[in-house]
């Protein structure tokens, strides 16, 4: 997937757990940002394309970076609240209407939910590299989630990488989210359609 699908399943998956309802739209950030955490080991594409071909989807791509990520971005989480502050500096060129507040200081939300959340939407970024794959005359890219202490890939492509039908479904959820509300109902019935879509674009192919 690419780094705005990524983004979208963290947003819409947040929203399919009810975490906004919950812990406010601090949890929701946190989790499409961690959606793209693990693609930090492409960075190697900017410098050096070898490197990149032998550690894009396996570096980040594996539990032990997922949980070692997860904790230090959860304690800085918690103890600078930069998710807040970003925020509430982005929010200062956005319409009038939208208001972002930060979060108040007697309602602070638990690191461990960060944690966990972190661990899942990261967890969930394997899987949709694993069915989004290969393609346009690409060959299909294995993860390797127990990498450094297994080095087994897994990939199970569905659709090929680039398909423009997750995108088109996100965003439809997304924007009707903003339209009529009812952030969760929308969210789980989006998340269905996606991954319907995937076994049907793979069935037909």
């Amino acid at each position: 997937m690419t780094t705005p699908e990524h983004t979208m399943v963290g947003i819409l998956g947040a929203f399919a757990l009810g975490l906004h309802n919950r812990f406010g739209w601090p949890v929701v950030a946190f989790a499409a940002l961690a959606s793209n955490v693990p693609d930090l080991d492409g960075l190697p594409m900017l410098f050096d394309m070898e490197r990149f071909e032998f550690g894009h989807r396996v570096w980040g791509h594996n539990f032990f970076a997922i949980v070692v990520t997860s904790i230090l971005l959860a304690w800085t989480q918690v103890r600078f609240n930069w998710v807040q502050r970003v925020g509430c500096y982005v929010a200062r060129f956005l319409p009038s209407e939208v208001v972002i507040t930060e979060q108040r200081a007697d309602s602070p939300i638990p690191m461990s939910v960060f944690i966990l959340v972190g661990i899942g939407f990261q967890s969930v970024h394997l899987v949709c590299d694993m069915v989004v794959s290969g393609g346009q005359g690409l060959s299909a890219w294995f993860v390797k989630p127990f990498w450094p202490f297994g080095k087994t890939g897994f990939v199970y492509p569905l659709i090929p990488w680039g398909d423009v039908g997750p995108t088109v479904i996100m965003m439809g959820g997304l924007i009707g989210i903003a339209k009529y509300g009812r952030a969760q109902f929308i969210s789980v019935l989006t998340l269905i359609v996606l991954i319907s879509y995937l076994f049907c674009r793979s069935y037909w192919a």
